[in-house]
């Protein structure tokens, strides 16, 4: 079967977790698999919409289009599958109001025409079935071969508190400043490691500021201690599918989290990582991971398992394989 991916850009990471990272497993199904990013300019943009019309199945990732746009898409497009990750009817947290008509009209014109969706968490999935009963989940997902479990610390005097991101998403994390300053006064050993495309200052708290490249993000997160996913409780947010998390998790680092969204089902709270839902509730979390190592080993090694068991890239291939095949079937 050959197929086509239609992308925003190829640096996107929700590109990089949820279309490239399963060419490989597709080809060897036996598909042909392109990857076409998605014009700004409108003339150039709607004749690659026609150019689809070579491929036995499209699937749309993220992208929401105009009415014109998606009516040439639609046209040309023998199977359209839609694919997304984030409550992209909504508005980010970063705005004072959520609600948006353009958006939510445009995704729910996506989703009632589309041959399938695909969702990411139950949260967006239970939007898209309001217009489409052909909802499917696939939570993003780890390559555990790449994600390699982090190696045992030699003595060290400092534990990394660390964060991983883009500076769109940096907010949530400097919304706890006071916090990590309050940390540092009672653990002055530990550092806040911040991997991204920009910074910001502590008052107290040491801030270890790595510019993220994708050749170096394993070793930044091997040297994370602590894993932290703060986030604020809104409708975008619910939809987030807590991939920070697991890439924690799949690297057997202890990680404290917001219990919004897709983290409230991926970590079972003093299981395999904390839920923390105020600053006294982040302070004792991350208090007792800094003061146990043991405990953080235990909880990096369920973290670890939970992931391989259900968020690998390799165990949801198969379930997007078949899902892509039953669209064939009669």
């Amino acid at each position: 079967m050959k197929i086509a991916f239609l992308v925003t850009g190829l640096d996107k990471p929700s590109v990089r977790y949820r279309v490239l990272q399963y060419i490989p497993y597709l080809e060897k199904a036996g598909f042909t698999a392109d990857v076409h990013t998605i014009p700004g300019n409108y003339l150039r943009r709607i004749s690659l919409f026609k150019s689809m019309k070579n491929y036995e199945c499209v699937i749309l990732h993220r992208r929401l289009l105009s009415s014109a746009g998606f009516y040439v898409l639609r046209k040309y497009s023998s199977k359209l599958v839609y694919d997304f990750d984030d409550a992209l009817m909504f508005r980010d947290s970063s705005r004072e109001k959520f609600f948006s008509y353009k958006r939510e009209k445009n995704f729910f014109r996506t989703v009632k025409y589309a041959d399938m969706v695909i969702a990411g968490n139950d949260y967006l999935g239970d939007f898209a079935l309001k217009e489409n009963a052909r909802t499917h989940i696939i939570p993003t997902t780890v390559d555990t071969n790449r994600f390699t479990e982090k190696p045992p610390r030699v003595h060290s005097n400092q534990i990394i508190l660390g964060w991983i991101g883009s500076s769109s998403t940096l907010f949530y994390l400097e919304n706890l400043k006071g916090l990590f300053d309050r940390v540092f006064e009672r653990f002055p050993f530990t550092r806040l490691k911040i991997v991204a495309d920009r910074f910001f200052e502590c008052e107290e708290m040491p801030v270890i500021k790595k510019p993220w490249k994708y050749d170096e993000e394993i070793d930044d997160l091997h040297s994370f201690d602590i894993g932290l996913m703060p986030l604020t409780d809104d409708p975008w947010s619910r939809g987030k599918c807590g991939f920070k998390i697991l890439q924690y998790m799949a690297l057997g680092i202890p990680s404290v989290c917001s219990p919004v969204g897709a983290n409230r089902k991926i970590v079972s709270d003093g299981m395999n990582g904390f839920w923390a839902e105020d600053e006294d509730e982040w302070t004792e979390k991350m208090a007792l991971l800094i003061q146990d190592r043991e405990l953080r080993a235990r909880i990096g090694r369920k973290g670890r398992e939970t992931v391989a068991q259900y968020y690998a890239t390799g165990a949801n291939s198969d379930r997007l394989i078949a899902l892509l095949l039953s669209l064939f079937k009669k």
